[in-house]
């Protein structure tokens, strides 16, 4: 069999398209019924889970894109791994399926022995936290709720292998297909356990059920690439313990710090809900998070074609093509720029004021919703330029990324603690740090090695866009008429 080519299709980015407005959609259905059936201190609690969950999925430690990564390029036909970069000396036609296979047997390993230490690390750390927060799991339905939970962190970290094989053969219809119908059915079952009067133990039931479900169909989406398994069949050696220490040792070179990287970017996000309810309490917890939650669906939608190109970028990275790795950099780019805008337009003005309706107590600040606005949008927008680099399997952002964070942690408590600034606090007290550093310096860093400027992106993504735009309204016009 010849090596793959990896590119991106019409049906990648649509299912992509689909999979993130999927997650927004169940997301922003689900918010309107948590507030109707939760009392404010649940919804509190349950952005505390949410948190919790996120710190328990570090232990992921950045093994799903380091693995994935290298199962493109064992796909493109390397026969070496390398702990940076990759070795396109050892590039030939046709697939090292016994270095597929212990690429596979040991990613599968990896996120088993994850799933059992973030299992321990939730009964006990997470439960002390929770139950402190709940001075004794005093809220109603907290204890099973949270129970329940911990079973779901353990299968959401353990399955994540079957969206690493997925990414790895660059299938992203596959892998967006399985997310999406997983969280349909996760929404419905929700919905239908608060109905019934479940509480907050509907919304753990549901995070559970999704994980179940996002394997079944990850799995059968893996099996139907033939090829694949066609070529691991072929290759009926015994992946050694030796081997797949091997790949171990390698992947993890870049794997620890892409953890790093994770660590910092939990800091930079989600920590700051738990930061929330150490200084603000449960229920300005509640208001704060739902915006970060509009904040983050307006990223992750705005970003989701750049995503789809990152595939297509690793393989134009491998044959040393800059000027498709560039293309793809202009036309991702401002793709973003423009769906983030509109997005936080509509949200402060249309979405947000309608939550009013659904729980008193809510209060629509659009300047606090700015704020977080334009933090997440500096902060995302570096991010993504930090995974092209990324994709080119280097990493030399981490420490920057560490330090940035530690410094917005401790800024965010020195401003909501001494100076009483309450939600400007962690806002402002996260976004200094990154606008010092990491905010332009990593998107320069890309521009550099691509030989262009951001302005010159912007500028040719948009004249892309607008050439595609009139040409598709041309082929409508013309067989209108």
């Amino acid at each position: 069999m010849n090596s793959n080519k990896i590119s991106v299709g019409k049906r990648d980015v649509i299912w992509n398209y689909i999979g993130t407005i999927m997650s927004m959609v169940s997301n922003f259905l689900l918010m309107p019924l948590l507030l109707i059936f939760l009392s404010t201190e649940q919804i509190g609690l349950w952005y505390v889970f949410i948190a919790v969950s996120g710190f328990s999925s570090l232990l992921e430690f950045g093994f799903t894109a380091t693995l994935s990564r290298n199962i493109l390029y064992v796909l493109s036909g390397a026969r070496r791994l390398t702990k940076e970069g990759c070795d396109c000396s050892s590039v030939e036609d046709g697939v090292d399926w016994h270095l597929m296979r212990a690429v596979l047997r040991t990613s599968k390993t990896i996120y088993a022995v994850m799933g059992v230490v973030a299992l321990a690390l939730s009964v006990t750390v997470g439960t002390a936290y929770v139950s402190g927060v709940t001075r004794g799991f005093s809220i109603n339905g907290s204890l099973p709720s949270w129970c329940i939970f911990v079973v779901a962190i353990f299968t959401n970290l353990y399955f994540l292998y079957c969206l690493t094989f997925l990414r790895g053969v660059g299938d992203v219809a596959g892998e967006n297909k399985a997310k999406t119908l997983a969280r349909l059915i996760q929404l419905l079952l929700t919905a239908l356990l608060l109905f019934m009067g479940f509480g907050l133990l509907a919304a753990a039931l549901g995070v559970l059920f999704y994980s179940i479900l996002l394997r079944a169909i990850a799995n059968s989406e893996f099996h139907k690439h033939r090829d694949v398994q066609e070529g691991l069949r072929s290759d009926v050696g015994a992946v050694t313990g030796a081997e797949m220490r091997s790949v171990l040792g390698t992947v993890s070179f870049v794997a620890w710090r892409d953890g790093v990287v994770s660590l910092a970017w939990y800091g930079a996000t989600q920590a700051t809900s738990l930061l929330s309810s150490m200084f603000l309490g449960l229920e300005q917890t509640a208001t704060y998070s739902v915006m970060i939650q509009f904040a983050s669906a307006i990223y992750n939608l705005s970003s989701t074609y750049m995503r789809s190109c990152f595939p297509t970028f690793q393989a134009a990275y491998v044959s040393g093509d800059r000027s498709s790795q560039r293309k793809l950099l202009d036309r991702g780019m401002s793709c973003y720029v423009v769906m983030y805008l509109i997005g936080v337009l509509l949200a402060a003005f249309a979405a947000l004021p309608i939550l009013t309706f659904f729980k008193r107590g809510f209060v629509c600040d659009r300047m606090l919703f700015f704020g977080i606005a334009v933090y997440y949008f500096l902060l995302n927008q570096h991010s993504l330029f930090c995974n092209i680099i990324v994709s080119m399997n280097k990493i030399p952002y981490f420490k920057a990324y560490l330090i940035s964070t530690a410094a917005g942690i401790a800024l965010s408590c020195v401003l909501c603690g001494s100076f009483g600034l309450g939600a400007w606090g962690l806002v402002l007290g996260q976004a200094i740090p990154q606008l010092l550093y990491n905010n332009w310096r990593w998107p320069k860093y890309v521009l550099d090695f691509v030989k262009t400027t951001y302005l010159g992106m912007l500028i040719a993504g948009f004249q892309w866009w607008a050439t595609k735009v009139l040409r598709t309204i041309e082929c409508v016009w013309n067989d209108a008429v």
